[in-house]
């Protein structure tokens, strides 16, 4: 019998993984304890290491792949000497849906999981995200995402934060929005970080709807240092923004995205395309979420409509929503369709900005329908387009 057991090796803690009724793993814990004392175990390991590891290191090390000094330096918060506190631990999450591959993301972010008592810790935050309307799915997403909520005080920190959220968002359902858009908005503290930035915005004459709405999508975009958030509103204020506009929140939104260096290269990036700086702002305050669109894109969009369609760069200055638009699945076949229409002398040469932005169905009814009733080549081009781009999503 002792030998059997000594098959499990006390220090090598593999075993948590198998999936074990409560009394089974009891009675694995009884037989460690019976056959495998603290005294032999500390013989054994002294013989082999004069700074033999703590249990709860090499579980770490063992099960998680921890590097073994991240593993020391959780260990010392890890207040446990065999697998029966991780175990319990482990069995209350995949009670409530955890997967072993959530469980693992969430001991990677926040190794004190293992350690905590669930049913009194865990269970009435669960109960009470739950009851906003948090399905299992969702709460598993957001603890996923930010486990160490877990810690946090439920009727000091989360309970007032949804108090916050929902006396601007007016509803559970938006709250609910909110937090999964960005669940750090509950490790937030109010006096510090939400309270002083909704007052910047308040104060600068941004409508309260506005606010909702940023709180609502955006929460990340507003749950940072007052001082850098008022120094970004100023910055919007200074491009020459509304504050009472919706494109005010836009601009701030995007602002936050980039910080100053990365602001300056995208201006930069656009000017190469014969842009003056004037023109990227004065394009910036018509459609500020051209900042949000990658060099890259940039690059490919300019490139086809500047070179390949001999298109001046004020193509864009007039319709910057242009470079936010698909380039695979909307402006590469308009403009092969567009190429097409031009050599048959159907469209002027000035209408290539008006077929890229026009939505699907105004498309069809202005570009296609008329020409392909008497060009049955045009509709058969356009269905080939369609194929092909309905092939790519």
């Amino acid at each position: 019998m002792f030998s059997q057991i000594r098959k499990f090796k006390f220090y090598d803690v593999r075993f948590s993984h198998v999936a074990c009724s409560p009394s089974l793993a009891n009675y694995i814990l009884l037989q460690l304890h019976q056959f495998s004392s603290p005294a032999t175990n500390a013989l054994e390991s002294s013989s082999k290491d004069p700074n033999p590891k703590s249990f709860a290191a090499v579980y770490l090390e063992n099960n998680y792949g921890f590097p073994p000094k991240r593993a020391l330096t959780y260990a010392k918060r890890l207040n446990f000497d065999s697998p029966e506190k991780p175990l319990y631990a482990i069995a209350f999450l995949k009670k409530h849906s955890f997967t072993d591959a959530d469980i693992s993301r969430i001991v990677k972010k926040w190794p004190v999981v293992l350690s905590r008592g669930p049913e009194s810790n865990f269970l009435p935050k669960f109960e009470f995200l739950r009851s906003l309307g948090l399905s299992s799915s969702e709460l598993v997403k957001v603890l996923t995402l930010q486990p160490n909520l877990l810690d946090r005080s439920l009727e000091r920190q989360i309970i007032p934060c949804v108090d916050f959220l929902r006396s601007l968002l007016g509803s559970n359902k938006d709250v609910v929005f909110s937090i999964l858009r960005h669940p750090g908005i509950l490790r937030e503290t109010l006096q510090k970080t939400l309270l002083p930035n909704v007052g910047i915005l308040r104060d600068v004459g941004v409508p309260e709807s506005h606010i909702a709405a940023l709180l609502r999508a955006a929460p990340r975009r507003i749950a940072l240092d007052p001082g850098n958030f008022k120094l970004a509103v100023q910055e919007v204020i200074d491009l020459g923004f509304n504050p009472a506009t919706k494109g005010f929140i836009t601009a701030l939104k995007v602002m936050r995205q980039l910080n100053s260096l990365s602001w300056r290269e995208k201006v930069k990036h656009y000017t190469r395309w014969g842009w003056s700086e004037d023109q990227v702002f004065d394009a910036i305050r018509k459609y500020p979420l051209m900042m949000a669109v990658s060099k890259e894109k940039i690059t490919k969009i300019s490139d086809l409509i500047i070179n390949t369609m001999a298109c001046d760069a004020s193509i864009f200055m007039t319709r910057p929503v242009i470079f936010t638009l698909s380039f695979e699945g909307r402006i590469a076949p308009r403009c092969a369709f567009y190429q097409v229409l031009l050599s048959k002398g159907l469209v002027r040469r000035s209408s290539l900005a008006s077929m890229i932005v026009r939505t699907p169905s105004l498309f069809v009814e202005k570009y296609v329908k008329p020409f392909g009733e008497e060009d049955p080549e045009l509709l058969k081009l356009y269905e080939d387009l369609f194929e092909r781009v309905r092939s790519l999503s």
